[in-house]
């Protein structure tokens, strides 16, 4: 329930109605933001592109919200909306860097990296190694700090198969990395 009793609650929640009203959906939008962020930087590689996918993803589940289905997790149905949103974004990047290249050298010039604000250098380029599901369940893990149920939710898995994916993550990237990973070592 959300902390002030005017503001409308996430329409996933049992004994909620499920009317996704406009003003319901912002509420619900709000408090999934950093989940999604995450999902769409996974998706993306980059964070630069992140805030447009949300945006733009914004709009398609604001003019989709009938497709709702009362009951169910709000951040998991618009989880998906962005996912495809990163999608699409990523192809066409990828078919605009395949016809660009630099001015002297004839090179693409690399993207910025997912979350270089947070990451140091070693642990961005590690984290590129991982696939977008096992990076995304891993981001979701450790910066947003999901346990496995709410990941499992917001991406549409398992929860086994997200702690699987967190597991293996954080093992190829301590393979990468070493004992000095934060961002790889298993919580105490």
């Amino acid at each position: 329930m959300p902390a002030d009793p005017s503001e409308p609650r996430d329409p996933g929640e049992r004994g909620h109605p499920g009317i996704l009203t406009p003003g319901v959906f912002a509420a619900c939008f709000r408090s999934a933001t950093p989940a999604l962020w995450c999902i769409a930087a996974a998706v993306l590689g980059e964070r630069d592109h992140a805030e447009d996918v949300l945006q733009e993803a914004a709009m398609i589940g604001l003019d989709k919200r009938a497709s709702f289905v009362p009951g169910t997790s709000f951040a998991a149905w618009m989880g998906q909306i962005v996912r495809f949103t990163a999608l699409n974004h990523r192809r066409k990047r990828q078919r605009r860097a395949s016809t660009e290249t630099g001015p002297i050298t004839g090179e693409v010039a690399a993207p910025a990296t997912a979350i270089d604000v947070v990451f140091d250098a070693r642990v961005i380029a590690a984290l590129s190694t991982l696939g977008e599901t096992a990076r995304a369940c891993l981001l979701l893990k450790t910066v947003i700090e999901l346990d496995y149920a709410e990941i499992a939710e917001t991406l549409g898995i398992p929860p086994g198969t997200a702690m699987s994916h967190v597991h293996r993550a954080r093992a190829q990237l301590r393979a990468l990395l070493g004992d000095d990973a934060t961002l790889a070592k298993e919580p105490p």
